[in-house]
């Protein structure tokens, strides 16, 4: 009988309840954030004649080149869900380890873009992004972490999903913020609703 449970210790237990829940919570955030990864601009295509349009230009270099980081992001957090649903928390655990690794990368790129902008409103409309990065990262870690003693999972996930959460508004800030690097574009949809089944 010990067999059994060693066998299959995904499938039992508070720990893999909590990273189902937050599995299906990143498939509807980690859309958003997949919107974040076509935006910004890699090249300084106008004038910047004063402080705003230059960090506007400055940061939308900075994103740009973050596009395959959201995306990686995206794909490894929208992966959670189908693994949990297999009962695979090794694969639950990889995704969670790569999210730490590329929410990290966010926060190390933005902080100093934002340390270089001379203009107020821009630089904290970055910097909450730099943060934001930052929150993810912290709480994917104790998310992981959680996973890794076996301990109960539910508040950590609760934390990832309002860490990302706040990256998504982050994002959507900047965007209005800097309309000439980003330009107006859809809001991504929450994909179909057959994930919440």
């Amino acid at each position: 009988m010990s067999g059994n449970r060693r066998e299959r210790p995904s499938r039992r237990g508070t720990t893999f309840v909590g990273a189902t829940a937050v599995a299906v919570a990143f498939l509807a955030g980690a859309v958003l954030l997949g919107g974040c990864a076509s935006g910004g601009s890699s090249t300084a295509g106008h004038e910047t004649t004063d402080p705003s349009t230059a960090d506007c230009a400055a940061g939308g270099q900075a994103v740009a080149g973050l596009r395959d980081t959201f995306r990686g992001l995206s794909e490894q957090l929208n992966g959670l869900g189908p693994a949990a649903e297999r009962g695979d928390l090794a694969d639950v655990k990889a995704r969670v380890a790569q999210g730490i690794s590329l929410s990290g990368q966010v926060a190390s790129t933005m902080h100093p873009a934002v340390d270089r902008m001379g203009s107020p409103l821009i630089g904290s409309t970055y910097r909450e992004v730099a943060t934001s990065g930052d929150r993810l990262h912290a709480a994917l870690s104790d998310f992981a972490a959680a996973l890794a003693a076996d301990q109960p999972a539910q508040s950590a996930a609760d934390a990832v999903t309002t860490a990302l959460t706040s990256l998504n508004t982050a994002m959507d800030r900047m965007r209005r913020a800097c309309p000439t690097v980003f330009p107006d574009q859809q809001r991504p949809t929450y994909g179909p609703v057959a994930s919440r089944r």
